[in-house]
């Protein structure tokens, strides 16, 4: 009981819980990276199709999440010996099989069946991707109160994740998903995030005190969970910024028009070196600001600055340009890092409401509203390529199609970071109200270890 009153994560945790953001990462984002360009780009689907298709994929991926949550927080440990790590450990070879069904196209000329396969493959690997990665998510707040702690772990498995997953999006990047090279690093891709995924489950320990909260009946669960205001305002926020994840990675392919020769290597050199030495930045100023002064101080500023350089990048043709902007526009981004922490704090305040822990109904709740962007997001951006006269797997472009994607590289992502930001302004625990939900909250804790002895 000695190990468990202490706030700091065991090495084993923490590392274990970071080594599954290897697995998550590569078949999320190249998931995320390709899906598009698969069926919109190479199998050329239909626009009209494909819109209904992202309409059909948004309501599977927002329903599944909350009772596939409310399901991981009702589930009896005793039976099955743990609320969460069963599902990664038995998840994880389902989760990779659907993978693998996205790359085999059932027809190349055939628009019904290739939207049959579009419709059916998102949706399947959506659901046990949820399955999987909500409940790997869930583990982190359970195994500590600390807020630094979360924010440290945080930061470490996005680092980690990005270390392997950096090199395979370069080598992706540039490949056909209908080819036979691709297709065969997927397997391998998903045959390791299988491995991987069953060692997290092995390392990750669930605490001892939690195993007896009981959940709330699923009705009961939603509506207290939709009574928080510090969820509420956060969940603006974060389908701003899903929305803008949805556009960002998915439509690589066309943003490297504009990024000129060498922007695939570019692109990621920032991600990597500029965004995550920004997410550092912005951990070592949160015991000064808080994360809520950060994330509005530095949004603003972004906000102002993508605005500036939206009105460079239509008047001028300069690659350089567009990649100096990008740099400091992810610089300015550094915040994210603190989006997953912010949520666990709501999930700490409804402990204090009902006395248990429900990270699984939260996480799928956040699902159920933000994931609905992922769809919006490819829905918008296809309507703006079409408008401005994108021509689909194409090189050569018109110069209002780049102008098309210069918009939805820099117009939009100002706009929607802005109303992001009025939400997170109206975001209640910060100051002297975070103070009191941790001593609070290490109070109960206490109390629920004690119960054990």
């Amino acid at each position: 009981m000695e190990n468990q009153n202490k706030k700091q994560l065991s090495s084993r945790n923490l590392w274990g819980y970071a080594l599954g953001a290897i697995p998550n990462g590569l078949l999320v984002f190249i998931f995320g990276l390709k899906y598009i360009e698969l069926f919109f780009d190479k199998l050329q689907l239909d626009p009209t199709l494909f819109v209904i298709g992202q309409v059909i994929y948004l309501v599977i991926n927002a329903i599944n999440d909350p009772l596939l949550g409310q399901m991981s927080d009702r589930t009896n440990p005793k039976k099955w010996g743990s609320r969460r790590t069963i599902y990664i450990k038995y998840g994880a070879p389902i989760w990779a099989l659907t993978f693998m069904i996205v790359w085999f196209p059932w027809s190349f000329d055939n628009q019904i069946i290739i939207f049959i396969h579009f419709i059916i493959s998102v949706c399947l690997f959506d659901t046990f991707f949820t399955l999987v990665v909500l409940v790997w998510m869930a583990l982190m707040p359970e195994m500590t109160s600390d807020l630094d702690e979360r924010n440290k772990a945080n930061l470490l498995a996005t680092i980690v994740g990005a270390v392997f997953v950096i090199p395979m999006f370069i080598i992706v990047g540039v490949m056909d998903p209908t080819s036979s090279e691709f297709i065969f690093l997927m397997l391998i891709v998903a045959i390791v995030s299988t491995i991987l995924l069953i060692i997290t489950a092995s390392l990750c320990q669930e605490k001892p005190e939690f195993q007896k909260d009981d959940g709330l009946p699923l009705i009961k669960a939603v509506k207290e969970t939709l009574r928080l205001k510090s969820f509420l305002t956060y969940m603006g926020y974060i389908f701003c910024d899903a929305f803008l994840g949805s556009i960002g990675l998915s439509y690589l392919f066309v943003y490297l028009l504009v990024l000129g020769e060498g922007g695939l290597l570019y692109y990621f050199a920032i991600f990597f070196f500029i965004g995550y030495g920004s997410n550092i930045l912005c951990m070592k100023l949160r015991p000064k600001w808080g994360m809520r002064k950060i994330l509005l101080r530095f949004g603003v500023l972004k906000v102002i600055f993508t605005f500036i350089l939206f009105a460079l990048v239509v008047f001028t043709d300069a690659p350089i340009i567009v990649v100096f902007g990008l740099a400091i526009r992810t610089f300015l981004g550094g915040y994210a890092v603190f989006n997953t922490p912010i949520l666990y704090l709501s999930i700490d305040e409804d402990e204090l409401r009902n006395g248990s822990r429900r990270e699984g109904m939260f996480i799928g709740m956040d699902a159920l509203i933000h994931k609905p962007s992922q769809s919006i997001g490819p829905i918008i951006a296809t309507f703006i390529l079409g408008i401005f006269g994108y021509i689909q797997n194409s090189d050569l472009q018109p110069d209002s199609a780049l102008l098309g994607i210069k918009i939805l590289m820099f117009l939009i992502p100002a706009i929607v970071s802005a109303i992001g930001l009025i939400f997170m302004y109206f975001y209640p625990i910060h100051g002297e109200k975070l103070e009191q939900l941790r001593e609070k909250l290490q109070i109960l804790h206490t109390e629920k270890r004690e119960r054990l002895e």
